[in-house]
């Protein structure tokens, strides 16, 4: 079998909006997902610690329960470790913060040569890495 090409990297927001079907997710990004398979979207396993840390402070809806949250991300998008190389990227990439979240999600994508699905509006302004929206 052919490995999967890899489209994109979620960040967490869109993570969390894909599944939730929430209107605020970009029309591109929407279509994106829409049109990939499970191993085609990737995302730093950070995006599981950020969800676990969002949840820990009631900033995201914890019905669902946070077990459960985390074991559908994991089999929605392919999980990518980070790795040696995406962890010096991490801290050379020129970003205009340093959220440790924000800033291995930018690498995974920079790494594999991917566009960041992603809102935020500070590394789209970066041009660190590709976005779309």
């Amino acid at each position: 079998m052919e490995p999967q090409l890899v489209k994109a990297c979620l960040d967490t927001h869109t993570v969390l909006w894909s599944l939730a079907g929430d209107p605020q997710l970009g029309k591109s990004a929407r279509q994106i997902i829409a049109s990939s398979s499970r191993m085609s979207l990737i995302i730093s396993d950070i995006v599981l610690l950020e969800v676990s840390h969002l949840s820990a402070k009631g900033r995201i809806d914890r019905s669902l329960g946070l077990d459960v949250l985390l074991t559908k991300i994991a089999e929605s998008f392919r999980v990518i470790p980070i790795d040696p190389k995406i962890a010096a990227l991490a801290t050379s990439l020129d970003l205009p913060h340093g959220d440790p979240f924000d800033r291995v999600i930018a690498a995974t994508a920079v790494h594999h040569g991917v566009p960041l699905l992603t809102r935020d509006k500070l590394l789209k302004r970066s041009k660190a890495v590709e976005t779309i929206w």
